[in-house]
């Protein structure tokens, strides 16, 4: 299949509520934090529907309205989305996501399934029914505040520790400036930090140091080599964290990094990028560094072509 007519399927959770209800007391939680509705949310049709600005807004996504195309336009981290009103294939990256609840216009404001809006924006989402509640988990906040596409912005205020500078240390009111210097030399002298373990062990952050300032800093590093991708063969078995694989949600397989790593993949070829979540261990094939899930590889592009030369940025958080 050519990539111009690769599609995405993305799964739409089944929450099993009437057509046109009004969503009552059902709540969104967005990395831990309350989503305010000022519109509130809508069932239809069994989905639940989110208001399009209220929604993009609150995952740090810019939205704009195109009134002559009458598409929803929004954009995160380099990936845009275009959700045509009325329309069952909205598309991500330029490719067709195939939906079975198109956006609706209700009292003037747009709405969309809140399933696609979040993982076609590299998030997950689960239902908890006996809470009635929308667990969101985004692994970035901030295009829409103006960070460069392709950096890693601080996630809820951290510090990129492999690019911080000697100031950016001193802000965060933890380290003096002989152990933040010292910090800088060794960054310097040894290159990126690659672990929180490494961090861990240097002599000028003992003393209860390093535990305080771990919880304000973060990790990027960088990585290259041949990616591959899982898919219908393996699609509920159980990946090596435990949880059953599934080919539609953005995951992937990485021999050594700890399980809920977020990792960016880019793929040169198509210039595409992906987030996904490193859930399996692998690839088992020598020379490969990463085996993505199938909606991963349809994100980028790389899906037709099996294999291909990717680039990999990778977040660690304690």
């Amino acid at each position: 299949m050519g990539k111009g007519t690769c599609v995405l399927l993305l799964l739409v959770l089944l929450l099993g509520a009437p057509a046109g209800a009004a969503a009552g007391t059902t709540a969104v939680m967005l990395n831990g934090e309350p989503v305010a509705f000022e519109h509130g949310l809508v069932w239809q049709n069994g989905r639940l529907l989110a208001p399009v600005r209220d929604l993009f807004l609150a995952m740090g996504a810019a939205v704009a309205w195109d009134d002559l195309a009458r598409t929803v336009i929004a954009e995160m981290n380099g990936v845009e989305i275009k959700i045509p009103l009325g329309s069952y294939l909205p598309t991500v990256e330029g490719l067709p996501v195939a939906l079975d609840v198109a956006a609706l216009s209700i009292n003037s404001r747009i709405y969309v399934p809140l399933r696609f809006a979040v993982t076609a924006l590299g998030g997950e989402i689960a239902w908890e029914a006996k809470e009635n509640t929308a667990y969101i988990s985004m692994p970035l906040l901030g295009t829409a505040s103006g960070e460069k596409d392709g950096a890693a912005p601080a996630i809820n205020g951290r510090l990129e520790l492999n690019s911080a500078s000697l100031p950016d240390l001193l802000a965060l009111d933890v380290l003096n400036e002989a152990a933040a210097a010292d910090l800088i030399a060794y960054r310097e002298a040894n290159g990126p930090f690659r672990s929180f373990a490494e961090l861990s062990s240097l002599p000028f952050l003992a003393g209860g140091l390093f535990e305080r300032l771990v919880p304000h800093l973060q990790i990027v590093y960088y990585e290259a080599g041949i990616a591959c991708w899982y898919g219908a063969k393996f699609h509920g078995r159980m990946t090596s964290s435990g949880e059953p694989y599934d080919k539609n949600l953005h995951t992937a397989a990485h021999r050594t990094l700890p399980f809920g790593t977020r990792v960016k993949v880019t793929f040169p070829q198509t210039g595409r990028s992906v987030w996904v979540r490193i859930n399996d261990r692998g690839p088992h094939v020598a020379g490969r560094i990463i085996d993505l899930s199938r909606a991963a590889a349809d994100a980028i592009g790389l899906t037709p072509y099996g294999l291909g030369y990717v680039e990999l940025e990778i977040l660690l958080e304690r």
